[in-house]
């Protein structure tokens, strides 16, 4: 058989836009129908000559479960989309990719199935090459009805069983194509994904950078391929990292191929949370391009610590529902950045930030700025029956694996969860542990694996084996109560992992006030504060969220949030931001337009070495020393004659100012 010769460029790009050149938006202007009665596919709804020029017009994304016109529908609905297309030729082949739709959906193109796909958080791709025409009508059956078979979903009976609550689950299901929507032309042969695994040497400083490339070829014939990849940071490039490699592909298959480069110590820039440093890595196949940014840093559990480049850190983090009064789910960059520079702000840098797979835009931004995240595919509170469940344990897996080999190349992501609050002290929350922990290290080893228990500091639990923290990396526990006494007890348990709270908080009712949550709080991190194993303590939650959860307020909400719904900060807010800030800071004294002060790098919770800080008073900013934790500076900043400045400002590298120190509060 012939055998073409294609020359590849490998250049690194960002997995979650996979940056090829012939790239269509399908976002935007698309006509929608409710179907409560499930009739449109019998009655020929995904038929090109369907009518829609009487049905409503909506924006993707979006979610009909916020428009107002179909406020909290639950159940079927179509998605009808008009859009031309350039012919592609042979040796090319067309694909649709959805970053998210909530969460079974069924698709046509031009009349014809193309595919279908269940997860409401999760991207897939569909090859519609059969039925690409340069005319098209897209028609997408979207169902966001839970039972419990799906992952959200209903819980199964078992010995703890609530019918009121164990029928819903605390979130909404904003229903809808809630992320957006592309076609994607690539040539016969491209590259599918990469993967990219960068290890530092802390004591050299260089580094090892590990790239798999993922290649098809949807031809039949064979074909030679050259590979070439190219890494850049700051516009500069490194030439020479690698070399060339030629591979032969077989026709209608699959092939991985590892490559490595060392990366010489003057290149070699560690990302941290305070110091994000990015690159890029990019890789093309002829006109096929994809581009994904990645970061040097080392991960690792050393006894009771968490190590971020051979530091050890402790930090405060948050939980972050995807809810927002007037776009559910769908996070426009208006609202994800608000939300992200407020917790930044708050010293939440280290959070398991959701119940579900988060949006790209999200771990970009974290990337960019610099947060810690735990990711997490699903099994909110599933019963001990769904986890033996073949049917669930696959359907979770394919959610997990489609997070994992979208989230892999991001530096913010340290850690995967397995889930949340299930029975962990049974053979089937253990079993389920045990054998998904493995699942995901098969598909990325790169990262900590964890998961959120209810059950590991109760005292029926006697010894590590009872429960399912034995299988991870480190313990993550949600304590709301016996803060010092239940974290005591996992200790006891487990003396060699690190405790992550993975939940703590309060909420708001009519006899549960602001004033009670801020002691409620500040006695938990002091409790935190107190041991040497706990390395992090994420608040639930950061926001106010819509629920059907049995309990919630009588405006459908529930008030756990330091800021509210629509993100404005309770008075929760301002204390958490002092309480996760890693510095103290004391004025000596003032006067004469001379002030000073001293500033301390905590050593108890959180801490890290503070590094590129500034303090700001007036108009004056001064820069502060590297003080690793417990080490302090004494300060003096001359005031601007005529300024009467009565607070002094910590301000992060990028700008964040994370902490308010009272001048005349001594």
């Amino acid at each position: 058989m012939k055998k073409h010769i294609l020359s590849i460029i490998l250049i690194v790009f960002s997995l979650a836009a996979f940056g090829q050149s012939n790239i269509q938006s399908l976002s935007g202007a698309w006509s929608f129908a409710l179907d409560p009665l499930k009739i449109g596919a019998d009655e020929g709804w995904a038929a090109p000559a369907f009518p829609d020029n009487k049905l409503d017009k909506v924006t993707v994304p979006h979610s009909f479960s916020v428009d107002k016109r179909y406020f909290f529908y639950t159940g079927t609905a179509w998605y009808f989309k008009k859009f031309d297309a350039r012919p592609i030729g042979s040796g090319f082949r067309a694909f649709i990719k959805f970053d998210a739709v909530f969460y079974k959906c069924k698709v046509w193109l031009n009349g014809k199935v193309v595919g279908a796909h269940e997860g409401g958080y999760t991207p897939f791709e569909l090859d519609v090459t059969a039925a690409l025409k340069e005319k098209n009508v897209l028609s997408v059956m979207v169902d966001n009805s839970w039972d419990k078979t799906t992952i959200p979903g209903a819980r199964a009976i078992d010995s703890n069983y609530n019918a009121a609550a164990a029928q819903v689950y605390p979130w909404i299901n904003y229903g809808g194509i809630t992320k957006p929507v592309e076609l994607k032309i690539r040539p016969a042969v491209y590259i599918s994904n990469i993967k990219i695994q960068a290890d530092p040497d802390l004591k050299k400083g260089s580094a090892v950078i590990q790239v798999k490339a993922f290649i098809k070829n949807t031809s039949a014939a064979d074909t030679t391929v050259i590979l070439n990849t190219d890494v850049s940071a700051n516009k500069e490039k490194f030439a020479g990292l690698f070399k060339p490699v030629k591979i032969n592909i077989a026709g209608n298959s699959s092939r991985e191929l590892n490559l490595q480069a060392y990366l010489p110590a003057k290149h070699v820039k560690l990302w941290s949370q305070d110091s994000p440093s990015l690159y890029a890595l990019a890789l093309s196949a002829g006109n096929d391009t994809l581009k994904s940014n990645f970061g040097i840093r080392k991960i690792e559990v050393r006894g009771v610590q968490l190590l971020l480049n051979g530091q050890p850190i402790r930090m405060g983090g948050g939980n972050r529902p995807a809810d927002h009064p007037d776009f559910g789910s769908i996070d426009p960059d208006s609202v994800l950045k608000k939300d992200l520079i407020l917790m930044k702000s708050a010293g939440m840098e280290l959070s398991r930030i959701a119940h579900h797979a988060v949006s790209n835009d999200l771990l970009d931004w974290a990337d960019k700025h610099g947060m810690l995240i735990i990711t997490e595919a699903g099994n909110w509170q599933l019963a001990s029956s769904q986890m033996a469940d073949p049917l669930m344990r696959g359907k979770f897996q394919s959610q997990m694996r489609e997070m994992l080999e979208r989230d892999w190349n991001h530096p913010s992501v340290f850690a995967y969860s397995l889930g949340n609050e299930f029975y962990s002290h049974k053979p089937e929350g253990q079993a389920w542990v045990r054998d998904m922990s493995a699942f995901v290290k098969n598909i990325d080893n790169t990262r900590l694996i964890t998961f959120s228990s209810n059950i590991v500091f109760r005292d029926y639990i006697k010894k590590p084996t009872d429960e399912a923290s034995q299988y991870v990396d480190f313990i993550s526990a949600n304590v709301y109560a016996n803060h010092a006494k239940w974290v005591a007890h996992i200790h006891e348990l487990y003396p060699s992992k690190p405790i992550y709270i993975s939940e703590f908080g309060m909420m708001l009712t009519p006899n549960k006030t602001e004033k009670d949550r801020a002691v409620y709080l500040k006695d938990a991190i002091e409790a935190f504060r107190k041991t040497d194993y706990v390395i992090g303590a994420s608040i639930w939650s950061f926001n106010d969220y819509l629920s059907r959860f049995p309990l919630s307020n009588a405006d459908g909400y529930r008030s756990w949030g330091v800021v509210d719904a629509k993100r404005e900060p309770r008075g929760t807010y301002s204390l958490l931001q002092a309480e996760f800030a890693p510095a103290l800071i004391s004025v000596i004294s003032f006067k004469d337009n001379r002030l000073i002060l001293n500033i301390k790098s905590r050593s108890d919770f959180p801490s890290y070495s503070l590094q590129g800080y500034q303090l700001k008073a007036g108009s004056k900013t001064v820069q502060v020393k590297t003080l690793p934790p417990g080490a302090s500076q004494q300060i003096s900043i001359d005031i601007v004659p005529g300024e009467k400045p009565t607070y002094i400002e910590l301000i992060k590298p990028g700008g964040f100012i994370i902490m308010k120190t009272d001048i005349n509060n001594r």
